[in-house]
């Protein structure tokens, strides 16, 4: 039994936990600002640390929109403020205050990584994700700049060959495009696929800045062309592999698959580990 002392307690214990399942459970009809005025109502509005926020950001590639929470990125898109506000009000049950800048420091890391510069992630920042769909963009933070892989070389690499289609799911849920360079991700065939970022980002023109030839690549695809090797070293990669850049055209020889590759004496590139 309840006696005075606990009693208060115990109603505030209540009280929160009501809050915590409106702002997570409540009906999609629920309006969401009176969701959010009503748990503000019961236990109060949220510490400056956990507030969100967005801002816009002007990038070379799109102008962004962008969430964030402290010192924490949550949400990167290329895309209008009604659709990002939708997007946090699925992913973290919360309409984000819009402010007018986004903090330096934020900024910063979002140009760098546009810039080539590889960002490390918090795993906080990817906290509504399921490990599996960590592991996908643990691979993705890994492409380099000016280079591509497959939805398939993905999911070899996360010890899932058969998930393919898993991979493209977990890509297209990736809340930090352009820091998880999910836009280095194409299918085997040269066609781009889908893109998270969305708006103004796309993946032709990110890659096209980032110095990627598409073109190219495309049309090595549809004649079926996958792998290049060099005639000197022996090896076979991926087009767009570092090792491959400064191969010249006379040694450069390409490929339908590896069985092809290593029937013809090539061993496989250590870099970018060529698959199907």
């Amino acid at each position: 039994m309840l006696n005075e002392e606990t009693a208060p307690i115990a109603r505030d214990a209540d009280l929160a936990a009501l809050a915590q399942h409106l702002a997570t459970n409540a009906p999609p009809l629920m309006d969401p600002a009176f969701r959010l005025a009503l748990r503000a109502e019961l236990v109060g509005p949220p510490s400056v640390e956990a507030a969100y926020y967005f801002a816009p950001l002007a990038t070379p590639v799109g102008d962004l929109l962008v969430v964030y929470q402290g010192t924490r990125l949550r949400l990167i898109t290329g895309g209008n403020e009604v659709y990002l506000l939708d997007e946090a009000q699925r992913e973290f049950g919360v309409l984000p205050e819009r402010t007018a800048a986004l903090p330096p420091r934020l900024a910063r890391r979002i140009l760098a990584a546009i810039g080539g510069k590889r960002q490390n992630v918090a795993d906080e920042e990817l906290a509504q994700l399921t490990p599996f769909q960590r592991s996908v963009l643990a691979v993705t933070r890994r492409i380099p700049r000016g280079e591509v892989r497959s939805y398939a070389w993905i999911a070899r690499e996360v010890g899932t060959p058969g998930a393919v289609r898993a991979v493209g799911t977990a890509l297209a849920h990736n809340p930090l495009p352009l820091l998880i360079p999910c836009h280095r991700v194409i299918k085997s065939d040269g066609a781009l696929g889908r893109y998270s970022g969305g708006g103004t980002l796309s993946k032709d023109r990110i890659l096209h800045y980032e110095g990627v030839d598409l073109e190219g690549l495309q049309s090595l695809a549809r004649e079926g062309l996958r792998f290049q090797g060099s005639r000197t070293t022996k090896i076979y990669c991926l087009p767009t592999c570092y090792s491959g850049k400064h191969m010249q055209d006379r040694n450069r020889v390409y490929f339908h698959s590896p069985a092809e590759a290593a029937d013809k004496g090539y061993r496989p590139c250590k870099l970018c580990r060529p698959t199907t």
